[in-house]
């Protein structure tokens, strides 16, 4: 597998884990108020770096979905059984 196709296989592999953590009832309610508030932020027209602002404007945002996928990849998900 080309290393560009496994990078982004595993991307959407840790994106969908944070979704799982979002949609778990065992998660605490902070994360779910900081995921939704980073994705909130993300999606929002406001930003603290207009998106227009060459690299920057799209930057910030990209920081922010970058370090909320991470961060919620920590968090263990537990099995529907």
């Amino acid at each position: 597998m080309k290393p560009q196709v496994h990078l982004f296989a595993h991307i959407w592999s840790m994106m969908r884990h944070a979704a799982a953590v979002f949609m778990s009832r065992q998660t605490p309610w902070y994360v779910k108020v900081a995921l939704g508030a980073g994705m909130l932020y993300i999606i929002s027209p406001y930003d603290l770096i207009p998106d227009w602002v060459p690299v920057f404007g799209v930057m910030d945002d990209l920081a922010l979905a970058v370090l909320l996928i991470a961060w919620a990849s920590r968090f263990r998900v537990p099995e529907d059984t």
